[in-house]
């Protein structure tokens, strides 16, 4: 990758190639979101799970729309989870113009892992934060009070917690990325830590509902992952010495 400043030509070539991913993801998701309509409820039964048992199936509503509001957005999150295997590859085929011969023939396993992570991330949202955090909160309710819990507000917070899961668990192919284009390195995100540390308890806070069991939850996979990336920049910084010291 060249230093120098991109002819207006390739600049308008990459926003058009931009433009054509997005929009082959955004198709994706739409006919997904087409297909699985008709199993709305379906997916709302099986996002009502994490709940405690006495309050599967007894969510409330208060306005007429809300029944299909909610059963657009649950299909939604189920067309974004299920059609992540298309958009994931169009943002490798994206970048992978960027990308040195030898390094494109990463492309497939870069695709792989980033599906790995953001599944794992939603997957790790619903059968582990979801059940333990739904079960805190309704703690602090006794005896003294009864859940009235609407149906619109609570797929809001199972929506929220998911997809933040999902995204933040691909903070090793991002700092991967930034690696490589030379932006990070290991040293800088040492340097940084303390600070990379308020940060992500504030990208936490913006992400979860605003309560700070959800928050610590996300907060510390997410650390996790922050050392997961220094890591795996050190790797990347080793084989780019090997690669240097071969050629000369």
């Amino acid at each position: 990758m060249s230093d120098k400043e991109l002819p207006k030509q390739e600049i308008s070539e990459h926003l058009q190639e931009l433009r054509l991913r997005l929009f082959y993801s955004f198709l994706a998701i739409v006919i997904t979101f087409i297909l699985l309509f008709p199993f709305s409820k379906k997916i709302l039964l099986f996002l009502q799970k994490p709940l405690p048992k006495s309050l599967v199936g007894k969510l409330i509503f208060l306005s007429p729309g809300d029944a299909l509001i909610v059963s657009m957005k649950v299909t939604l999150l189920a067309a974004i989870i299920l059609s992540s295997p298309f958009w994931i590859y169009q943002f490798w085929k994206y970048v992978e113009p960027a990308l040195y011969e030898h390094e494109k023939r990463l492309i497939i396993p870069a695709f792989f892992i980033t599906l790995i992570l953001f599944l794992l991330g939603v997957s790790f949202s619903y059968f582990v934060i979801l059940p333990f955090s739904l079960k805190f909160l309704l703690s602090f309710a006794g005896d003294m009070l009864t859940p009235q819990i609407t149906i619109n507000n609570y797929v809001s917070f199972v929506i929220q917690m998911i997809l933040a899961f999902g995204i933040i668990f691909l903070l090793p192919v991002v700092s991967y990325l930034l690696g490589k284009l030379g932006i990070i390195n290991s040293e800088v995100l040492k340097q940084y830590r303390k600070y990379a540390i308020i940060i992500i308890f504030l990208i936490a806070a913006i992400l979860t509902p605003p309560d700070i069991f959800s928050q610590i939850m996300l907060a510390l996979p997410l650390l996790a992952l922050y050392e997961i990336s220094i890591i795996i920049l050190k790797i990347i910084e080793k084989r780019s010495k090997k690669v240097f010291h071969y050629e000369e």
